[in-house]
């Protein structure tokens, strides 16, 4: 950590982790015996809509009920609590509490194939639902959701290929035995208008159903046109507390929006700085052509689960999942300006007389039709051994993943020869979106991609004594991928077919020290891979990595260093800190001298995180969290040395809700980034900014009343580029609010 140790903020960090033990062990009553410590278990407490927003256990991580405090891996989890008192209705609005992620815009326009840095690494296709897959491209919405946790550094373990810096699994709200009933609707800015749903009914002693519901009809600060949502997710538990145990659920989102590639920032041959500038207009302006960029979604996924209890030292849980995603959309890049005389651009190029391209062409007309089969099986097993108490946890997955893509040839003028994409340029400060184009559109290119898994894993916790545990686990895995692209009008193959197979071990160690109750630390490693044939890239006409020459490359690998702490603070706060490295150390860089593709390169990124979150009073809540990143790439065939992008060096949150009696609330914070570069080659920065939100809400029995007020002070801001080209970004949301009304019907 050569460039952290000349920082005072690294020396106190390194102070207190030595010094929290010292300081903490002042506050803590003496260790109660050996024995008597044997019999009590580490308190698990459900959290409630208005309890605090700090998460005891998880069961993604593992797969087995983990207090965190026993996990050597730092996870932030974004619980229901924090999601309802910051009005947050998709995974990008709940990721905002996640330091150290970073965005870049979307292939295609649409936001769901928006990509996430977390550790500066992408997140390709590290989404999970519950610990699958979830490899849908589409605009995740929250109204099933439970909690988001991101788990920090590959976790191929359990969650297989891919997961450089982490990855996002999102909890879904199921069936159970407290019945609640619930409807809400939501009020604000730019004609957001959204209603959800929420009945869970218990059936005797052991059996729940529950329909979760979404509409909305809304606009967007980015669209001229609004955006359409209807979703439900049902779903039944059967044999809740009994030794077998079933769970089917339903989920289905359809969604009609706009595309929206950004707006172009001023080209360096203008700033006369050899970086490129940020778009002197607001974050409404819009550089597409709302009458012709359209996307549209339907999503169904099913679920089935199988829970069956042996006894109480052994148990098995099988889950399956069948899952359909579709898309259509057209889409509108703007990636230049020009100057309306001619000239060429230079530094005393008028910003006034410049014109944005605007070019609507069949690289961004898409659909897709894809579809996963996933089974998953887990054997849990309890036992003594060695003088040492053991979970151990033995798995199989079987999945089947399959895109099906098509594009289009989009022509202004059929009469001539060749193809015109549809194009018109539009001031660059003043754009006009509702210009209309003429043209036909034929089918060009159909992809079809597949990946199939096969996978065996084995975990073991274990309490080695009252101060010591350890986690080891290795996971086996092969991975077959193959891709071809035809031509739709000759039926001809045009690229492929491509196949490729990979036999992948990954794993990770974790020894955890805790000497009180109230203290955790621990020293981890994990590693995971991503195969040249893993889906869901978003980029090339088959949506793989896979070409003539990627076929022949094995695996790229990801590893991960981490120390972490976990300390629990009178009354009822939760301090938890990290210091990781994270590296691919085998990058697929172009060879300096042929300009072919090997396993080459390498990048790092390494830091401190920090997250505070629970009570200071009764009636104090607070959930905050601060990232240090510094990042390099330390081999390459161009850009070695540099920064990689998306990688902020500060990144942090800050959320507090105070109750002031007879159901009045207040509350607010604050998000701060130290800004990032747009690409490797570090032409273009995205400035740091900060941005203030806030609350206030009258929460009764029956009923709540809930404002929030979004980026106080109208902060211009920028969220991301767009996968590493410098020439547009995407503004962040200027100052709105919205009123949300929620009824009890228990």
């Amino acid at each position: 950590m050569h460039r952290f140790k000349r920082r005072p903020l690294a020396a106190a960090i390194f102070t207190l982790f030595a010094v929290a033990p010292t300081v903490h062990a002042q506050t803590q009553p003496a260790q109660a015996p050996a024995q008597q410590r044997e019999q009590t278990l580490p308190e698990v407490k459900v959290k409630g809509a208005q309890e605090g927003f700090t998460t005891e256990a998880t069961t993604s991580a593992t797969r087995t009920d983990t207090p965190l405090r026993d996990i050597p891996q730092f996870i932030n989890t974004v619980p229901q609590a924090l999601i309802r008192s910051q009005g947050a209705t998709t995974l990008t609005d709940a990721l905002r509490n996640v330091p150290g992620i970073s965005y870049a815009a979307a292939e295609g326009g649409t936001q769901a194939n928006q990509v996430f840095y977390l550790r500066g690494f992408p997140l390709n296709q590290d989404i999970f639902i519950d610990g699958v897959r979830d490899m849908g491209e589409y605009n995740r919405d929250l109204f099933a959701t439970d909690s988001i946790e991101v788990l920090k550094g590959p976790s191929a373990l359990i969650f297989g290929r891919g997961g450089s810096g982490g990855l996002i699994n999102q909890t879904s709200k199921i069936a159970n035995l407290l019945p609640h009933s619930e409807a809400a609707l939501t009020l604000g800015s730019f004609n957001q208008r959204r209603a959800t749903a929420d009945v869970n009914v218990a059936a005797g002693d052991s059996n729940a159903f529950r329909v979760v519901a979404l509409v909305e009809d809304s606009g967007s600060y980015r669209y001229p046109r609004g955006v359409e949502k209807q979703g439900v997710a049902p779903s039944a538990r059967f044999g809740i507390g009994s030794g077998t145990e079933v769970m089917v659920s339903y989920y289905y989102l359809k969604e009609k929006s706009v595309t929206d590639y950004g707006q172009p920032t001023i080209p360096s041959s203008i700033t006369g700085t050899g970086k490129v500038g940020m778009p002197p207009v607001s974050a409404r302006a819009y550089y597409g052509f709302a009458n012709n960029d359209y996307a549209n979604y339907e999503t169904n996924i099913f679920t089935a689960r199988l829970d069956h209890r042996f006894n109480d030292l052994v148990s098995l849980r099988n889950t399956f999942r069948a899952s359909n995603y579709k898309r259509q959309s057209e889409s509108t890049i703007s990636q230049s300006v020009v100057d309306s005389t001619g000239a060429a651009l230079s530094t005393s190029t008028p910003i006034e007389r410049l014109l944005a391209v605007r070019i609507h062409d069949g690289n961004r007309t898409r659909d897709n039709d894809d579809d996963a089969y996933i089974n998953q099986t887990d054997l849990t097993w309890k036992f003594a051994a060695g003088g040492m108490k053991h979970t151990l946890l033995t798995g199989l997955e079987l999945s089947r993943e399959k895109l099906n893509r098509w594009n289009y040839t989009l022509d202004a003028n059929p009469a001539l020869a060749g193809t015109q994409n549809p194009t018109s340029n539009t001031p660059y400060l003043n754009p006009d979106p509702t210009t209309v184009l003429s043209y036909t559109k034929t089918p060009n290119l159909r992809a079809i991609a597949t990946g199939d898994t096969v996978a065996v894993y084995a975990q073991d916790q274990m309490e080695i004594t009252q101060y010591w545990k350890a986690l080891f686990g290795l996971r086996w895995e092969r991975f077959e991928a193959d891709a071809t692209t035809t031509s739709i009008p000759t039926g001809a193959t045009s690229a492929g077919p491509f196949k490729r197979t990979d036999n992948m071990t990954s794993g990770r160690a974790g020894l955890i020290w805790q000497p009180s109750d109230a203290q955790s630390y621990y020293v981890s490693y994990a590693n995971s891979y991503n195969p040249s044939g893993e889906l869901g890239v978003y980029a090339g006409t088959a949506q793989t990595n896979l070409t003539a020459v990627t076929q022949n490359l094995p695996p790229e690998e990801n590893k991960n260093y981490e120390l972490g702490a976990t300390w629990n603070l009178p009354p009822g706060l939760q301090l938890r800190s990290a210091l990781f490295r994270t590296e691919k150390i085998n990058q697929r860089i172009a060879n300096s001298i042929t300009n072919v593709l090997e396993l080459a390169g390498k990048r790092r990124v390494e830091g401190v995180e920090l997250e505070l979150t629970g009570s200071i009073t009764p009636d104090w809540d607070i959930y905050s969290g601060v990232a240090f990143s510094d990042g390099k790439i330390v081999k390459a065939t161009v850009n070695q040395g540099n920064t990689p992008l998306g990688v902020s060096e500060v990144s942090g949150n800050l959320w507090t809700v105070y109750r002031l009696g007879a159901g009045w609330e207040v509350g607010g914070g604050a998000r701060y980034n130290s800004g990032f570069f747009l690409t490797d080659a570090n032409n273009g920065y995205v400035p740091g900014y900060w941005v203030a939100d806030a609350t206030a809400g009258y929460v009764q029995k029956k009923y709540e009343v809930r404002l929030n007020a979004y980026n106080l002070f109208d902060k211009l801001y920028y969220v991301g580029g767009y996968q590493n080209a410098s020439n547009r970004v995407v503004p962040g949301l200027p100052r709105s609010a919205s009123v949300t009304f929620r009824y009890y019907f228990d």
